[in-house]
């Protein structure tokens, strides 16, 4: 059972967020800090006893006490690079700090451009479709000439979206045309889907909070 103080903060947070709807004041900027600071202390304690302790401060403190390999104090090495990060709050020696952020952005580039690759390349091979009823296992029945015809409206869609922005044509050619505007139609579709789906995720975020007000914090004041 939720303890009776909880629900009070939770409400009462939730009603100085809904303040912002009439106007901005000093009430919601202080709850607004006050989550941004909960959050990082947060984010630092999880950081601490899900990263730091169990894969640095535990080996290094294991192998100086001989329960571990003597390699793994070598992790207390990356106090160096670590500390050159506190360098960027000197404006001399801020030139420090640049070599280990270099470090860290070239490879989060590397992981993140492994990461695009391995995320394209299934993408492209499923966007190769069958619109041939013909060609599916149990030939051209219902169901294979809706598998077709969804097949093709997406590969449709699909090349006239990609021609919609190939910019390497000259697009006023009256060909083009009328595949660049059924490719700007698919777009402004699935536009319109994503903001629906997103309009959908805070409506279902504050029939939650609206629920919580009534059932868990008013419900009870006015039943007992």
């Amino acid at each position: 059972m939720t303890h009776w103080l909880v629900i009070w903060i939770g409400a009462f947070v939730t009603l100085i967020t809904f303040s912002y709807l009439v106007k901005d004041n000093p009430v919601y900027r202080f709850v607004q800090h006050a989550a941004l600071g909960v959050t990082v202390g947060i984010a630092l304690v999880v950081a601490w006893y899900h990263v730091l302790k169990p894969l640095w401060w535990t080996p290094v403190l294991e192998a100086f006490e001989g329960t571990r390999a003597p390699a793994a104090g070598l992790w207390l090495l990356a106090l160096a690079p670590g500390g050159m990060w506190y360098f960027q709050l000197s404006r001399k020696w801020f030139w420090i700090s640049t070599l280990v952020s270099g470090l860290f952005i070239g490879t989060a580039a590397g992981l993140a451009f492994k990461g695009m690759i391995l995320l394209i390349l299934p993408q492209v091979a499923a966007s190769i479709k069958v619109v041939n009823p013909w060609a599916h296992a149990d030939g051209p029945g219902g169901q294979a000439l809706l598998a077709s015809l969804n097949g093709l409206v997406f590969t449709v869609g699909l090349l006239t979206t990609l021609l919609y922005f190939f910019f390497s044509v000259r697009t006023d050619n009256r060909l083009l045309r009328p595949p660049m505007r059924v490719g700007r139609v698919m777009i402004m579709v699935a536009l319109g889907a994503m903001f629906g789906s997103t309009v959908m995720t805070r409506m279902a975020y504050l029939l939650d909070r609206l629920q919580f007000l009534y059932g868990t914090w008013l419900a009870p004041l006015f039943s007992g």
